[in-house]
């Protein structure tokens, strides 16, 4: 789909791969081709076609992308998942550490690659939202900022907050082990930050850094790192 340099990512850089999944019929084929076994049969439980086409154009796009930093066919990228569920490449290179995470909301997919620290990405269709979904997502302190805000800006800044909670949570790997509370920000600042606290801890907050992901209209992403010296590099 685009050229992709063999390097890896400086030590202090995560590249951001961003891409459509609505894809040629052409395209799909070539995705589908790449898949191992197991990620066919994934595939094929999804109830409706769209959702099938656009999971396989998510997973091979990711083992093309992989297998050009790797140097080798995409469909010898080897993968593996955590306790969690979170997955991880049993492929190395010999001179780093491939961390990557993947994430994709309707049509759209998005990709971090980091070199030697874990990595987490999220993106967001923005759509209407119900209240009871603000209440699980807000910690008490953010819930009192977020019905202070004028009704035209809330749902933005909702979508905004729940990419900043989701990357942070696949960054630690653990899934919903942790609550989106455990994450809270304030929700006056947008763009790049950091947590105002992580499980109510103030210090542990100082240890992340969440950066604004580009996206298009009607779509929030965050990409986050428990790491404080590390930039986004779009890669498309």
């Amino acid at each position: 789909m685009h050229p992709r340099p063999p390097i890896p990512p400086a030590p202090q850089d995560v590249h951001v791969w961003q891409w459509n999944l609505d894809v040629s019929e052409g395209d799909f084929d070539r995705s589908w081709d790449v898949l191992s076994g197991e990620e066919r049969g994934r595939a094929d439980k999804f109830r409706f076609e769209r959702h099938r086409r656009r999971f396989v154009a998510a997973r091979g796009e990711l083992r093309r992308i992989l297998g050009n930093y790797l140097t080798t066919p995409p469909q010898a990228v080897g993968f593996d998942y955590g306790a969690e569920g979170k997955p991880f490449c049993t492929t190395q290179p010999g001179d780093w550490r491939i961390c990557f995470n993947l994430s994709h909301s309707e049509n759209a997919a998005a990709l971090a690659v980091a070199n030697g620290f874990e990595i987490g990405i999220d993106i967001e269709h923005v759509r209407p939202i119900e209240d009871s979904v603000a209440l699980q997502v807000f910690s008490p302190g953010e819930r009192t900022q977020f019905d202070a805000l004028p009704p035209g800006e809330r749902q933005s800044v909702f979508f905004e907050s729940w990419a900043r909670k989701e990357a942070c949570l696949k960054a630690l790997g653990i899934g919903f082990a942790h609550p989106p509370t455990h994450f809270e920000f304030d929700l006056a600042i947008g763009g790049d930050t950091a947590p105002r606290f992580v499980g109510g801890d103030a210090e542990e907050a100082k240890c992340w850094r969440i950066r604004a992901l580009r996206s298009e209209l009607n779509r929030a992403g965050s990409v986050a790192a428990r790491r404080l010296d590390w930039s986004i590099v779009e890669m498309n």
